[in-house]
């Protein structure tokens, strides 16, 4: 086990992501956007180290029912908080901006993830941690990100092996 405290007794958490395609085709530009997401929060320190599954609904494994987050479980002791987060195919395909919608998914997703923290734990700030992630929804961050080449995505190192 990690001792999640830094070095002046301050945590300091990451938010990390596993993902998994439901299909041979995502929606266009989600793992670009999903690889740039990642890229962002690697320099981001949380209070709590956050572990969440992203699963995309596709052809081959469709995710039923609404978007959004499931299964959060918060760890007191660990100073951890894990929990999926699913994105319906159904709902993309109605989305008028795909793109924005995964990152809204997401970021309504780990906001939860940082409500039920706060509500077990007096001491997390929920609203200085969600400061944090306002990137995800900030309309500047979506005109701004540089885009990840396709060449450099998971999914083109598949192909290319």
């Amino acid at each position: 086990m990690t001792d999640p405290s830094g070095i002046d007794g301050v945590p300091n958490g990451r938010l990390t992501f596993r993902t998994v395609w439901g299909g041979p085709s995502p929606q266009t530009g989600f793992i670009e956007e999903v690889a740039r997401i990642k890229q962002r929060l690697r320099t981001v320190e949380f209070s709590y180290q956050l572990d969440l599954f992203l699963t995309v609904g596709g052809e081959i494994t469709p995710v039923p029912g609404p978007s959004g987050l499931r299964t959060p479980r918060v760890f007191l002791s660990r100073c951890t908080a894990t929990g999926e987060i699913r994105i319906s195919n159904d709902d993309v395909s109605v989305a008028a901006d795909p793109v924005a919608f995964l990152r809204q998914t997401i970021h309504r997703a780990i906001a939860d993830l940082m409500s039920r923290i706060a509500a077990r734990d007096p001491a997390f700030d929920a609203d200085a941690e969600r400061a944090k992630i306002a990137f995800l929804i900030d309309d500047e961050a979506t005109v701004d990100a540089q885009a990840v080449p396709a060449a450099e995505t998971p999914a083109a190192e598949r192909t290319r092996e």
